[in-house]
């Protein structure tokens, strides 16, 4: 055999293997955000993450160096997922923007709520909650301000629509989803009414 004969399979065995380390972070990935869905982020272990990915910790370690960098990735990673998801949403219409807001809420809720209870004393929850509250603040002037709305009535509209708001009516109040979203369309357009001409 010639020399040359072998040369076109290294690039397919070098694609092959990048391929196989996506998808093996991906996984890890996925893993995690699993386990953030019913614990506390200071609570989950590489330990766990690895066992749910079908890998070893020292693989979660190559691939994301230390916890912190492992929850830095999957915040990247789920901040698109969310923002895809919210963004379903069409600009002014309420009650289509409160229904994609209250799916997020359902399926992320808890783990949130959680994340921001740990915000003070663990890092990466830091980063986690800043971030989320900076984009749920764009999500809210983007779908429900008026145009040239202030930041107040903004601050309002944020509040109105803030996860504390669903803890309060679903899981305090018992409220169903439908109760909750009524009354989330009611601080809304209470906001959006001052604006209305009389």
């Amino acid at each position: 055999m010639k020399s040359g004969d072998a040369a076109p399979k290294r690039p397919y065995r070098m694609k092959a293997r990048a391929e196989a380390a996506e998808r093996t972070a991906r996984a890890i990935l996925n893993a995690a955000a699993e386990l953030w869905r019913d614990h506390p982020l200071d609570e989950i272990t590489l330990q766990q993450v690895a066992e749910r990915a079908g890998v070893t910790a020292q693989t979660v370690l190559r691939h994301f160096g230390s916890k912190d960098g492992l929850v830095e990735a999957a915040l990247e990673a789920d901040a698109g997922d969310i923002v895809a998801q919210r963004g379903k949403a069409v600009a002014r219409d309420v009650p289509g923007a409160l229904e994609v807001l209250l799916d997020h809420y359902e399926e992320w809720g808890e783990a949130s709520l959680r994340t921001i209870g740990l915000e003070q004393r663990y890092p990466a929850a830091k980063k986690v909650v800043e971030r989320g509250r900076a984009e749920h603040r764009e999500w809210c002037r983007t779908l429900l301000a008026p145009e040239g709305a202030g930041e107040d009535e903004l601050d309002a509209l944020v509040a109105a629509t803030d996860v504390y708001v669903w803890k309060l009516l679903r899981r305090d109040l018992g409220r169903t989803r439908e109760e909750t979203k009524a009354a989330m369309a009611l601080l809304v357009r209470g906001v959006l009414g001052e604006r209305r001409p009389t």
